[in-house]
Parts: C-alpha cells; structure tokens; sequence
C-alpha cells in the first residue's frame, strides 16, 4: 500500500509538472496575432513568415507593409481615420484601443524574411 501512495505521488507529480512546463511553452504566441486572427484579419490578409495564411487569392501580406509609415499611422489606418494611397482600409478595427495597439505593435515587428 505504501508503495502504490508513493508510485501515485510520483506520477501526480511529474502530471504537474508537465501541466506547468506546457502552460509556459503555450504563451509563445504573440497577442497581436493572436488578436489579428481572432478579429478574423487573415480574411483579406496574410502572414506567410508566421504561418497566417488567407483564403483569398489576392490578399496583402502585411509584411509588405510600407515600413516608412509610424504605429500611430497604422492605428488610424485600421480605423478609418487616415488613407493609405487615397484610399481608406476596407473594413474599421472593431475592437478596442488596446487590442488595436497590439496588432499594431506586433505588425511593425514583422519583416521579409
């Protein structure tokens, strides 16, 4: 009997411990792609160097981006306050500054590779 209580502790342990060690491995991903997949921007845009791909054929790469143009641009960009080439961005951000302000930030991050 005591080795089976010993034998269980073991095993609830090493549980444990992998539970811990892959809850720490999981928060690798960014949480501005994370927002930028959750508010569904992979509709019209892709990401090829991380793996974010769009269903359209002709979607822009945000890598592409223009990398002359400021976070604060691009935070206006998305919604709708300031035209890129004269035009407007299709669709306006429609979650909150914050979320807005890491895609932004994770955007800017990115490059050709």
């Amino acid at each position: 009997m005591k080795n089976i209580t010993l034998y269980l502790i073991l095993v609830l342990t090493i549980v444990a411990l992998y539970g811990f060690a892959y809850a720490i491995a999981g928060d690798d991903e960014p949480e501005g792609k994370k927002i930028f997949v959750d508010n569904k921007c992979n509709m019209c845009h892709t990401v090829k160097s991380v793996g974010i791909e769009s269903k359209k054929s002709d979607a822009t790469d945000i890598v592409q981006l223009d990398k002359e143009k400021n976070a604060e641009f691009w935070m206006k960009y998305l919604m709708k306050k300031e035209k890129l080439n004269g035009k407007d961005h299709k669709t306006a951000f429609k979650g909150n500054e914050e979320d807005l302000r890491k895609i932004v930030d994770w955007m800017m991050t990115l490059s050709e590779k």
